[in-house]
């Protein structure tokens, strides 16, 4: 059984109930035996992704469980703390680049896992968790492959609400009974006052459970219903039968959908069934079971397909948003390594060296990466670089141009070229539109300021995107963002394609940083002014400050959200934000081994 989280569609109280629920599955009515794996939409590291016996790693999986700030919903409720100023008329509460888009890349990831299970014998289950899945003309033609892909695969969904039980939306009633008329009846007791949008929120998710022949459930139990999901699988029948001649064609693209229907005669049962397929044969050859020796590029092409075949090398992946002026939009990339998984070999020149081959892709839909970027890379590191690397790992930084706007689900696959052992990480990136002029604020960088480090506005540099370098890992730094109380954190990020005034090219511009932990608000600052003095070029200014991790931010895990203010736009165009997560530790050593990469 594979659990997906949605976590690109779940709420800040949902994400909670969540994460608990998944801990108290795995605790408590996980039974040996029991082969699961753990799955996030919004990205995760390849090696707690696949298919164990062990809670222990299905654990440290849950424990990455964090509520998405760029994803489909916001926080759910935010009680602001006492004398904190109201937010000001327009203020967004994230960054909307198209929902379409997040869940066309929710339903790519489960395309994924389905294609990672093909292979495993009998039948299979996904349990996919999301707050909604709203249907348009292109969600539902995705929703149409995956069905045919799940089928075939002899794989059904469960899917859950983990908004449980409402006021005024159902009754104790809590799994929708398979049917095949339209909507309505798929959720028992559900009435009609229950209002329109939120109604056709599940439609997607009781689409899914509905024509692959799992269930849907909305109640408050949602460790129970995942136990129930995995029961379901043990008693059903089997059904065949010989489609008529011309069912089938021999290209994709002339294939129809086919829906099936079972009904039974006996009053008092309901039947569930696998909906359909579409009208072409089956093209894995009994050969193409057989292990075989594989090339590089099949290793790494089912590497990117699967999330379960990338187990070899430990691989941590953060992704974020930058703008390079004439360069165009990049999607900055850090790969955090554990050194002892590479091959290195000391050379002539006294360093150390390893060859990697890797891969990264940007998906945005259901069908092929969006764009693919390819790399045969050797890293290079000094004596004493490699000695602390065998400890605390290191970072290699990758930058991929982006050629147009949205959600994308970032997934990069490392294969060390002398071991071929494979490793593979996720994650999501928002790339906004500034094509026309509109306003944009790139990813925010944290660093752990040094003593001394620079006052507040001071610029961050305009570097060039790096591509192909290897950096020591550091505590505190932009991918792994673990700080102490008393520690002060320097955030830096640039706004894009600021409107200017006069001769002189003036801007007037302004931020405000607010910091939310456990929902709710527990810093807000003032509204800052950005000055020209740190203008990088005619559409770009940078910005910098620091936070100082006072007693009164005590550990925990906190989102920090900066909100860009234009006074010269438009009303409607005048308010941007970004969000990026960090963590206050008490005085622990914190080492590479405690970044979420296990040792």
């Amino acid at each position: 059984m594979a659990l997906v989280v949605d976590d690109q569609a779940l709420s800040f109280t949902s994400l909670v109930r969540v994460r608990d629920s998944l801990r108290k599955f795995v605790q408590q009515q996980m039974q040996p035996g029991d082969l699961v794996a753990m799955i996030r939409t919004g990205g995760g590291v390849a090696i707690l992704e696949q298919f164990t016996t062990d809670p222990r790693v299905l654990l440290a999986a849950i424990d990455l469980l964090k509520w998405r700030f760029n994803g489909r919903t916001g926080l759910i409720p935010i009680r602001p703390e006492s004398g904190a100023p109201a937010a000001r008329p327009g203020d967004p509460q994230y960054l909307d680049y198209g929902v379409t888009l997040t869940a066309l890349g929710a339903l790519g990831t489960l395309q994924q896992v389905i294609h990672g299970m093909q292979r495993l014998p009998g039948r299979k289950s996904i349990v996919y968790l999301s707050d909604a899945l709203r249907v348009d003309a292109r969600i539902n033609d995705a929703l149409d492959r995956l069905t045919d892909l799940a089928n075939r695969s002899a794989v059904s969904i469960y899917a859950i609400d983990p908004r449980g039980l409402r006021t005024d939306s159902m009754r104790e009633a809590d799994v929708a009974e398979q049917s095949d008329d339209s909507f309505g009846p798929m959720i028992p007791g559900m009435t009609e006052t229950r209002g329109a949008a939120e109604f056709r929120s599940q439609e997607g998710l009781v689409t899914l459970a509905r024509r692959t022949g799992g269930l849907f459930y909305a109640n408050n139990d949602i460790a129970g219903s995942i136990r129930r999901s995995a029961d379901d699988q043990l008693g059903y029948y089997l059904l065949a039968y010989t489609p008529k001649e011309g069912t089938f064609e021999k290209t994709l693209q002339k294939a129809k959908f086919h829906r099936l229907s079972v009904s039974v005669k006996r009053p008092g049962l309901h039947v569930r069934w696998k909906s359909g397929f579409t009208g072409v044969p089956d093209e894995v050859a009994v050969a193409d079971l057989a292990p075989t020796p594989k090339t590089r590029e099949q290793q790494l092409l089912e590497a990117l397909a699967s999330p379960f075949l990338a187990t070899g090398l430990k691989v941590r992946l953060t992704s974020f948003y930058y703008d390079f002026g004439a360069a165009g939009a990049y999607v900055q990339s850090l790969l955090q390594f554990d050194a002892k998984d590479l091959s290195f070999t000391r050379q002539v020149d006294d360093k150390w060296h390893t060859r990697v081959d890797i891969v990264t892709s940007a998906y945005r839909n259901v069908n092929l990466p969006m764009q693919q970027w390819q790399r045969s890379q050797e890293i290079v590191l000094p004596d004493d670089q490699y000695r602390k690397a065998l400890k605390e790992g290191f970072l290699f930084r990758l930058s991929d141009p982006m050629k147009l706007p949205g959600s994308f689900l970032m997934r990069a696959v490392v294969r060390d070229a002398v071991s071929q052992r494979i490793g593979a990480a996720s994650e999501l990136v928002q790339v906004p539109d500034t094509r026309k002029g509109q306003l944009a604020v790139s990813g925010i960088i944290l660093n752990l300021a040094p003593a001394g480090a620079i006052p507040d506005g001071q610029p961050v540099d305009d570097i060039a995107p790096k591509d192909g370098s290897a950096e020591p890992w550091s505590e505190g730094g932009p991918a792994l963002r673990r700080y102490r109380p008393g520690q002060r954190i320097l955030y830096s990020f640039i706004v894009v394609n600021p409107k200017t005034k006069g001769s002189t090219k003036t801007t007037d511009v302004e931020y405000q940083l607010r910091l939310f932990r456990d929902g709710k608000v527990a810093f807000t600052g003032a509204f800052n002014r950005i000055s020209d003095e740190f203008r990088i070029d005619g559409r770009r200014i940078a910005a910098a400050g620091l936070l100082h991790l006072s007693a009164r931010f005590p550990p925990g895990e906190y989102l920090m959200r900066v909100v860009v203010n234009d006074k010269l736009a438009p009303k409607k165009q005048a308010h941007v934000a970004q969000w990026i997560d960090f963590e206050v530790v008490p005085f622990t050593t914190v080492t590479a081994s405690q970044s979420g990469v296990p040792q």
